[in-house]
């Protein structure tokens, strides 16, 4: 557990020094380029990011799954990453012209072609990154990527400086699929990965065909809905709806994606150890209610103040946006975890069957609501992501078998720490005659308040959240807390 612990503490250390690169990122490019140049580069990316992940249907992940991994198997991994990125480059290059006119912005066609251009350079480094997950090396993975990240907010703040309009975002990609490249070859330099082989090609499909269908799916519903938009609405309403979901994902972001970073090589290691994993899911479960409900909550109160500073007082339309998104994705916390808990079973399938059932269905309903509008498409979420939730847990119900009233318990337990969390910043919304338009400095009184009431939430409940919190602290502040003991700092 001691391993784990540490692997998701660099796991959240990538995912927060990106959150904080993206954040400075976010607050800069909202207030350089307006909502229609935002929105062709959403338009854009939504389409490359599409196209590459049709090459998930052979990841590098199987890598991370296998009991011993041999050279061929390494070889076999990239050279199928590498050829399907190649391939989805050719075919974006001819497509291009097609969806620069579809979308009626001549521009998108260039933006296109560099971002194949970045895919394939990025293919490089999906099989270092799958083994060194495996190896649960996630020190250097946030290394990798927490540079990368900084080199694609450099890059693209600084064109936007310069009136590179939209095209900054696709060239700021094309510099962090190169510092990635070069890092991750400095990390692992093994050079026999480059040589070509198709040894066990079969074996990586029959993995990746589940795990590619249901990653092509999860980034369809999440960039359908906006390309939609921007084909039958004002781009401006792209960007719109863009914006209020980046500040609504911020929770997601910072609490949860290191989370799911770790989650599979962890569950994995459980499977092959021939452990039990229904205690594990259930306490994670319990970890992520009583980060992510407060969270969202309390971003839904403080909104406004949180759009000003993340975006600028320009996007004022996107605040009841993130208010509806943040209080519908309280539905979401069973989801981040069905993919990894299936498919580190085994049930690759199932997995597949759960995604298509949830998001397929969902797919539907999010696309039909976005052709009347911005404010249907955040509505619908209140249909589609109850209805994912049950589904994630009944699949994994069906193999980590958990009785529906542990399940209550440990929601009932997130509740009252959610409570907690929430009554300091209701009373300051109060104070404040209810409006939501609150100053910078009433918001962090109400977050300060938030983070007391969490914390003597979690310790009057006695959630096993407040275990982890100690012992993260142990993991941060061992002179410290050896030095209050009397024990002489190693």
């Amino acid at each position: 557990m001691g391993t784990v612990r540490r692997a998701f503490f660099m796991a959240a250390l990538e995912q927060y020094s990106q959150v904080v690169v993206s954040l400075a990122m976010i607050a800069v490019l909202s207030r350089l380029l307006d909502s229609t140049a935002i929105g062709i580069a959403v338009i854009g990316l939504g389409i490359g990011t599409i196209a590459f992940n049709i090459r998930e249907f052979v990841t590098s992940e199987y890598l991370i799954q296998r009991t011993s991994v041999s050279r061929d198997d390494v070889r076999t991994a990239f050279t199928l990453m590498f050829g399907s990125s190649l391939l989805i480059c050719c075919c974006l290059s001819v497509l291009a012209p097609w969806l620069a006119d579809f979308y009626a912005q001549p521009g998108l066609k260039m933006f296109i072609f560099v971002l194949a251009i970045s895919g394939v350079i990025d293919a490089s480094v999906s099989t270092i990154a799958a083994l060194l997950r495996r190896d649960m090396e996630f020190g250097t993975l946030t290394r990798i990527n927490a540079l990368g990240s900084i080199a694609n907010a450099v890059v693209t703040v600084l064109l936007a400086w310069f009136d590179f309009g939209y095209m900054s975002y696709a060239w700021g990609a094309l510099a962090a699929a190169s510092v990635r490249m070069m890092l991750g070859f400095h990390a692992r330099p093994v050079l026999w990965m480059y040589r070509p082989s198709l040894t066990g090609w079969r074996l990586f499909i029959v993995f990746g065909g589940y795990k590619g269908a249901s990653t092509v799916l999860d980034r369809t519903y999440e960039a359908l809905p906006q390309l939609i938009l921007g084909r039958f609405m004002p781009l401006t309403a792209v960007g719109l709806f863009n914006r209020a979901n980046l500040v609504c994902g911020l929770p997601d972001k910072f609490l949860l994606s290191a989370l799911f970073s770790v989650a599979f090589p962890a569950f994995a290691a459980e499977v092959r150890a021939q452990r039990s994993v229904k205690e594990a899911y259930l306490k994670i479960i319990g970890y992520i209610t009583a980060l992510y409900w407060p969270a969202l909550i309390v971003l839904a109160i403080l909104a406004y103040p949180i759009v000003h500073i993340a975006l600028g007082q320009a996007w004022d339309e996107a605040v009841p946006l993130v208010q509806i998104l943040s209080i519908a994705a309280v539905f979401w916390f069973s989801n981040i975890l069905t993919f990894p808990v299936l498919v580190a079973m085994g049930a690759n399938q199932q997995a597949f069957e759960a995604n298509f059932i949830g998001r397929g269905l969902s797919v539907i309903v999010i696309c039909v609501a976005s052709f009347f509008g911005v404010y249907a498409l955040v509505l619908s979420q209140f249909i589609v992501l109850p209805f994912q939730m049950v589904i994630s847990l009944i699949y994994v119900r069906r193999h980590v078998p958990f009785a529906w009233s542990e399940l209550f318990a440990i929601l009932y337990n997130s509740a009252q720490v959610t409570l907690g969390a929430v009554v300091g910043p209701l009373a300051v919304l109060a104070a404040h005659g209810f409006r939501f338009d609150m100053s910078i400095g009433l918001a962090l009184l109400a977050s300060l308040l938030s983070a007391i009431g969490w914390l003597a939430a979690l310790i009057l409940t006695k959630h096993p959240f407040f275990d982890e919190i100690v012992k993260i602290a142990e993991l941060l502040m061992p002179r410290l807390l050896a030095s209050k003991h009397g024990v002489p700092a190693e």
